[in-house]
């Protein structure tokens, strides 16, 4: 585990942002995430602050504890637990009085929820206005909103597609640095997980096949679309006329070939879970 890891780490465990951290070592949210991603290292005087904010020895910073078992790749972390609130500003303005604290930050994309810190954990505040079709009735019991963190957001949102346990929305930006998904209870209560986001391939938004520079399809002028392959789109329309079963079946040979799935069953279903969220298919 580097000195980075092992910052997120804790960070994580004792309920901080990396905007909350970077603000009591008196450095930008960007030097954590350099921190934390292994681009810099932080200098003697920040990990010896760090360890006494994390009431940790400098050695648990620093190396690696032989005994640490290997962790799960890309861990769900507990992040918040949001309070749905009707009168966003009156109820900040109660628990402002109530914890004797001041919030610690402001939503930038607007008044869309605040966060107070009670003994390293998060409680925020959601306003619900911003809150897309939740329930706005004052006796409802769904009040509460889950937050998780991972490190691989696009990761943990196939994953949980894949699971088909509920509704997810499609990944949505706050802004530039905040990007998070909805999952939807049995009880109708909303999961928010974010997390670092960084699209990187592009998927072809007829067959999911991932694309390189090569295989992209063509538009009408010769120009590149990076929306679909070349396999499914060329000189500005599909090559096949086909219904989202039919691209179904025929998708199946190439998982079966590139060995992403056992069975033709088991890639069936794989492509009845994905090929309906591509924008080709979505109705």
């Amino acid at each position: 585990m580097t000195i980075g890891e092992q910052i997120q780490r804790i960070r994580i465990q004792k309920g901080l942002t990396q905007e909350r951290l970077a603000e009591m070592l008196e450095v930008s949210r960007q030097s954590v995430s350099k921190w934390e991603l292994g681009q810099a290292i932080p200098d003697v005087e920040k990990i010896i602050r760090m360890s006494e904010l994390f009431d940790v020895s400098t050695d648990t910073l620093l190396l690696r504890n032989p005994e640490d078992t290997e962790e799960k790749k890309n861990p769900l972390h507990l992040g918040s637990v949001y309070l749905v609130v009707k009168d966003f500003e009156k109820s900040v303005a109660f628990y402002e009085t109530f914890l004797d604290t001041k919030v610690d930050n402001r939503c930038r994309s607007g008044n869309k929820f605040v966060e107070f810190y009670v003994d390293n954990k998060c409680i925020a505040l959601m306003n619900e206005d911003n809150l897309i079709g939740h329930c706005t009735d004052l006796n409802s019991p769904y009040k509460f909103v889950q937050n998780y963190w991972v490190e691989d957001l696009l990761l943990e949102y196939k994953r949980v597609k894949t699971l088909n346990i509920g509704h997810v929305t499609e990944i949505m930006e706050a802004y530039p640095t905040y990007h998070y998904f909805h999952l939807t209870d049995p009880d109708n209560n909303i999961i928010e997980v974010t997390g670092g986001y960084h699209m990187t391939e592009n998927i072809c938004q007829s067959c999911g096949m991932k694309m390189g520079t090569g295989d992209f399809g063509t538009n009408a002028d010769g120009s590149a679309n990076k929306e679909y392959c070349k396999y499914c789109y060329a000189d500005g329309d599909f090559l096949k006329d086909q219904t989202l079963d039919e691209a179904i079946e025929s998708c199946i040979p190439f998982l079966m070939q590139d060995g992403d799935c056992a069975s033709e069953e088991e890639a069936r279903e794989l492509l009845r879970k994905e090929l309906p969220n591509l924008k080709r298919w979505k109705q």
